[in-house]
Parts: C-alpha cells; structure tokens; sequence
C-alpha cells in the first residue's frame, strides 16, 4: 500500500472523529448494550437470568409470540407517503407521480423486507437504525445492528441529529475490498470531475499517528465484535463512517482517515442553487455577480444525514428507545422458572427416586427398572421415595404470570387467535381487541409521525436533488381510464409524468401506515353505512341518488361494478317511473367483511 505522510490537520481530525465514536460507544455500553443483549436472547428464547436450576430446561416462547404478533399488524402493508407543498400556490399539484416514483423505488430495493426488518428490530431491541443513500439513478436503504449504530449522545430527537448532531455506522469489510468502492468525482477543480473515482485512499497504517489508548486489548476486542468471522483481525477492516452537515468522514481500523469529503447532499445542493442562481444572470451587466452567486449557493445550501430510526417506546431526555421486552423480561424468566420447576416435580412423580437397605448396597448396579425382575431382598428393602404432589396453584400462577405479559403488551390470546372463546362473552372478546388494537394503532400513529416520517423527508430530498429532469411513471389511476396529456402526445392509461419542476421547495411528508390507513377506512364506511340506513328510512327521498352517493364509501367495488348494480334492467324500465323518487324501508346493510 502507498504510504501517505499525514498532516496535523489530520491527526486533529482522526482524534475529533474517534472521540464522536468513543462518546457514542460508551454510552451505549455504559446501559444498554446489556439490554440490547438481554432483549435479543429472549426474543431468540435464551435464558438471561435463571433462578431455578434443575433437570427441565424449557423455554416458554411468550416474548417471541408477543414481538411477532405486533410486527405483523404493524409491517402488514405499505406506508403510504403523502406530501404537502409549505407553498400554497402549489396546493393543486397533484402528487400521484411523486407516490408513484416511490413506490418503484421501494419494489426495486425490497424496502417492504428492509421495513419490516426493522420494525421487528424496533419491538425488539427499542430503536433500529436505517441508513438511505442515492445510488446513481435510485436511492438505497440498508439495515444493520443498533449496536453499530453512531449518534450523537446529547441529542434527544431525530431532529436533533439533523440540525445539530452526527450519527453514523460501524460495519466490516474483507481486507483488500475497499479499491471496489467506487464514487463520482464531484470536484469541479479536479481533472477527473464527472469520473468514477475510489472512494477511498490507500494509506498504510502503519504511517499514521496513533489515536490514544485504541490498541489497547479492550478495544481490540470492541473492534471486531459482531464478526461474524472468527479470524475477523486477519480477514477483515472494520470502519467507522460519520456524518454531520457539512461532512462525511471515515477512518479504517481506527488508526487513519480513508476518506474525508463535503457532505455528498450538501454539495449537490450548492451545485443546483449555484445553477438556478447564475441561470438568472446578466453577466454583460454585472461580471461579478458569478462570485456573488457561487457565495449564495454556499450559505444557502444544507447538508443532509442519512440516518433515521424506528423508535419504541420513547423517553423525551434520550435517543435511544425501550424495547417491548423491556418491560416483561422478569415475567418471562419467572414464567420459565416455573415451567421447570413444575417439569421437574412431574418427571419425580413419573421417574420416582429409590432407597434401598444398606445391607444390600452391593446390588445397586443391578437394579434396573425392569417390572419382572425379582430381587432376593427382605420386603421393603427397596421401595420408592415418595415426592409430593404438584399444587394445584402451580397451574394458576403460570396462567397468572402469562395474563401480566399479555396485560402489560395488550396482545391478547383472542389477537393472537389462540383464545378459545366459548367462554368468553362477545363484550369481552370486543373489549380485549379494543385494547390490542388502540396500542397498535398508537405505534403506528408514533411510526408515521417520527420514523417514517424522516424516512420520507430524506428521501424526497434526494429525489429533488438527483432527479432532475422529468421522467415517466406508473400511477394509480383507482379503476378509471384517466390519461395524462405531454404537450400533444396522449401517454397510455395508468401512466403519468413526475416533473421536478411542480416539487421544488419545501414540502412537508404525510405518512399513513396500512393498520392506520384500515382502521380510518371502516371509520368512514361505518359512518356511510349509518347515514345511508337513515336516508333509506324516508320514502320521499330519492333511492337511486342515495345509492350512488353512498354505495362508493360503503363498499369496496370499483366503478364499473357499481354502474352495473346501479344501472335498472330493462324489466326495471318499464316499472311506474314514480319508483324512482322513493322507495320502501330496506333492511339494513351489513358492514363488508374485512373492512
């Protein structure tokens, strides 16, 4: 490798990074790592914590059952991104394209697995933490450990971090792969601008200074934790990425700096305001004013960082989330403390223990538990130990400790569906998913307005950085045949334009997640159906106009099946037209299944 004499201006840099990462490392260690760890062998039904050793070593899955169940009604859908112009002259723009460009970049890059990932991580664990990144012609989402998570311990929100803080990963690399990462070269002074360049430079480690105490063993052994290689100090590198507003800096094995660059979003910025601002002016009249632009690009321009994080169970003062384990760890562990213990006492009852005479004790290796074996022994020599009975409270107080999980989580056995309901009245079977439902239905609210939120906001700020000329897209056009006019030309039905001209500025994410979306729609439909069995009542009310006004919002048929119910047969033609004004009572409609 090419040696690189380092300046102090990077060693001063080297050090200011390291201690980003040491101040994030530490407080992580210093609390939760332990819970992290905790939190991951129960999910995974590992004991943290036994109070209770003896034959039986079982594990009562609640915990699993618990995370599962959640994920499941909160990744069961695609969040829907809405987005609203803080302009409102542009409060007519339509955002189906928009939707549309982002749901193919969520189909190309699997995002529906990457999301639920991580919301599986965020039950599990508290906080998961994402990374988006544009990839030439698409953005990019990758999931890792939130223990390798990097973040400014001072802030407190995620917009903390994108105002004032850092944050950043911690990931492994084989030895020899870094020349295979490759990046545009965006520097206008470079002979290569516009060319694919290595991201990062070859420096020789042994050229650089040393940051402190960091090949001391004990960070030898943080360095490499996680590998999954067991030879990780020969096969691998591990770096540490960190980014704020202004920049992105990386450093290998936490000797040297490999790579120190502008923040690769805020120099996209500055190079499209620079545009736009020098676009509008008059060089003949003022051949100053290219300076005087190129310093306005440069103030107005912002910096993005790439991190966002799906967020549990939140405190004001901290980043960093409860998991739902957290709260139920010691009943988990309790629960399988008593499984085993109440195991153990009915392997004794079937397998019962012996005491023979101490005159025969020559006999005790022939002793089997063969019932036709006769033994030559005095009668009661040798008989059975009797163990005692298990209590009947044993049963109850599993059952006891079980009904605080479900209490505590509000996941119940009826929103799981394993509760046998024979013996539970339709009120408490309403009540008991009333309450599953409302906790459900707060997370994902939480979701939408914090995690998904930002994912939203990073993202569309990407596409108006990297998109930049219109392009053609696939839109929902709800079972009708609306098409889309460019100038004289008629694009097909169901295809659209997404024109970064009509998204400029600032716009604001509206995210509703499936389970909200669902729970808002049998709102609507019940409420429909309740206005619609009102109206019907009167006979002097027009049927055929209450039936096309309410039919959409009660049911799910689109509209060529509702011009089809609605449209009289011939028959119907030639009835007394004075039907049509009115019409008797009708029994009153159900609400659709499933809706």
């Amino acid at each position: 490798m090419a040696s690189t004499e380092y300046s102090k201006a990077n060693d001063d840099l080297l050090k200011k990074t390291m201690k980003r990462f040491d101040d994030s490392w530490d407080y992580a260690a210093s609390t939760w790592h332990r819970r992290w760890e905790r939190d991951w062998k129960l999910y995974n039904n590992e004991r943290y914590r036994k109070n209770y050793e003896g034959i039986t070593d079982t594990f009562v899955p609640m915990t699993f059952s618990t995370i599962e169940t959640m994920a499941a009604a909160l990744g069961n859908g695609r969040p829907r991104f809405d987005y609203e112009a803080d302009d409102p002259m542009k409060s007519e723009t339509s955002t189906k394209p928009l939707n549309a460009l982002t749901d193919e970049f969520w189909e190309a890059d699997q995002w529906d697995v990457k999301v639920y990932e991580g919301i599986r991580e965020m039950l599990k664990k508290g906080t998961s933490p994402f990374m988006m990144y544009w990839d030439i012609d698409r953005p990019r989402l990758i999931t890792f450990d939130i223990r390798d998570f990097i973040v400014d311990p001072t802030c407190t929100s995620q917009q903390d971090i994108q105002e004032r803080g850092y944050a950043g990963r911690r990931f492994f690399v084989r030895k020899g792969t870094l020349d295979d990462y490759m990046v545009v070269d965006t520097d206008p002074d470079s002979k290569t601008y516009g060319e694919l360049v290595k991201r990062y430079k070859d420096i020789d480690e042994e050229s650089t200074s040393p940051t402190g105490d960091n090949d001391s063993g004990k960070k030898a052994t943080e360095m490499f934790m996680g590998s999954t290689l067991k030879t990780a100090a020969e096969d691998q590198d591990e770096l540490i990425e960190i980014w704020d507003k202004d920049s992105c800096v990386t450093v290998k094995n936490r000797k040297c700096i490999i790579e120190n660059r502008k923040n690769a979003y805020k120099e996209r910025h500055e190079m499209k305001l620079r545009e736009k601002y020098q676009a509008e002016l008059d060089v003949a009249i003022d051949p100053k004013a290219f300076e005087a632009a190129d310093q306005r690009a440069k103030a107005e321009a912002k910096g993005v960082i790439p991190f966002f994080l799906f967020r549990n169970y939140t405190d004001v003062n901290l980043i960093y989330a409860k998991s739902e384990i957290e709260p139920i760890a010691p009943l988990q562990e309790q629960l399988n403390d008593m499984s085993n213990q109440e195991g153990d006492s009915i392997i004794k009852q079937l397998a019962q223990q012996r005491e023979l005479d101490p005159q025969y004790q020559d006999w005790i290796d022939l002793i089997d538990d063969d019932p036709s074996t006769v033994y030559p022994f005095t009668p009661g020599s040798l008989k059975n130990i009797d163990s005692p009975q298990v209590p009947p409270n044993s049963f109850n107080n599993r059952m006891n400790i079980k009904n605080e999980i479900r209490e505590t989580t509000a996941i119940d056995q009826v929103a799981k569906g394993s509760a046998n309901v024979k013996d539970t009245t339709a009120t408490e079977v309403k009540a008991q998913l009333n309450q599953a439902g409302q906790r459900i239905e707060i997370k994902a609210r939480l979701l939408e307005k914090d995690g998904f939120y930002w994912m939203a906001k990073i993202l569309f700020h990407m596409v108006q950085l990297y998109v930049d000329r219109p392009q053609a897209v696939r839109v929902n056009t709800d079972g009708t045949q609306e098409v889309t006019m460019v100038g004289d030309v008629q694009l097909p039905p169901g295809v659209g334009v997404y024109n970064p001209a009509d998204f400029e500025g600032d716009w604001q994410p509206h995210v509703t997640l499936e389970v909200d979306s669902q729970n808002k729609k049998v709102e609507q439909q019940r409420s429909a159906l309740q206005m619609y069995q009102i109206l019907i009542q009167d006979p002097t009310n027009n049927l055929a106009e209450i039936k096309r006004i309410y039919l959409p919002k009660i049911t799910d048929l689109d509209q060529a099946e509702l011009d089809a119910i609605l449209s009289p047969s011939p028959e119907q033609a030639m009835m007394d037209p004075a039907m049509a004004g009115g019409a008797p009572a009708e029994m009153p409609m159900e609400v659709p299944n499933g809706a």
